[in-house]
């Protein structure tokens, strides 16, 4: 038995480092996109991938204080493969959370002049004008989840345009239109197949507020297509539309 004993030891010593691992590697994951939010992916993945390697990084330097042991190697590589699937776990499951506390805002400009967009006291995108209707106009943002305040500095005339505080949803879209006066914007739904009786409607998008909460998987400026020959199980597809107000 006591040839054994060590061999048992041993891997209830890697099962303990993978499930600690595991803990400090996933919660790095669920956590840190809200500690840093202003920190890309790829460091938080990396992060992430620190954190869960540090009960590894104990055992190691225990098992080295003990290199003499004849079987030290195997079991250092046993190790080793052990904490590199935890690690890479760990930063894989960083990037659906990721997402899951960004939205992505479509800023347009109805300007004269470009203007520059500032978050949270963070220059983050130029914007060109634009008045007509194009799927790409405007600038796109991956802005972190919660409360943000934004301004609007015109590039030329250095003039505050606007400025707020407004809400960003995770895992939404969302439209940013600061100089929109006269602009009206509407959600077109059509159905297709066992939805194609839906008839196409319109939804204005209300309020003074220049900033929206829009549909997943909305599409942008593109008119939704006719429907198809063919019947299917079908279901709806839904694009935003621009135009200058009636009245």
């Amino acid at each position: 038995m006591s040839a054994v004993d060590p061999e048992l030891r041993a891997g209830t010593l890697r099962l303990t480092v993978a499930a600690s691992g595991l803990v400090l590697g996933l919660s790095a994951a669920a956590v840190l996109p809200l500690l840093l939010p202003w920190q890309g992916q790829g460091v938080l993945s990396l992060l992430a991938m620190l954190l869960a390697l540090l009960p590894a990084g104990g055992l190691l330097a225990a098992w080295w204080r003990q290199r003499s042991s004849a079987n030290i190697r195997a079991q250092l590589a046993r190790l080793g493969t052990v904490a590199g699937a935890v690690a890479l776990l760990s930063g894989v499951a960083v990037v659906p959370l990721f997402n899951l506390y960004r939205g992505q805002v479509r800023v347009l400009n109805h300007g004269e002049e470009p203007f520059v967009l500032w978050v949270d006291g963070k220059r983050v995108a130029r914007v060109e004008p634009s008045s007509g209707e194009s799927a790409l106009a405007g600038a796109w943002l991956t802005l972190p989840a919660g409360e943000r305040e934004l301004r609007v500095v015109g590039e030329s005339s250095s003039r505050e345009l606007f400025r707020a505080r407004e809400l960003v949803q995770g895992g939404s879209p969302h439209l940013f239109a600061p100089q929109s006066s006269g602009y009206c914007f509407t959600i077109e739904r059509r159905g297709y197949g066992d939805a194609k009786a839906e008839a196409e409607e319109g939804v204005p998008l209300d309020g003074q507020n220049p900033f929206w909460v829009l549909p997943e998987g909305i599409s942008w400026f593109t008119p939704n297509p006719e429907p198809g020959p063919l019947q299917t199980s079908g279901g709806t597809l839904s694009c935003l539309r621009q135009k200058r107000c009636s009245n």
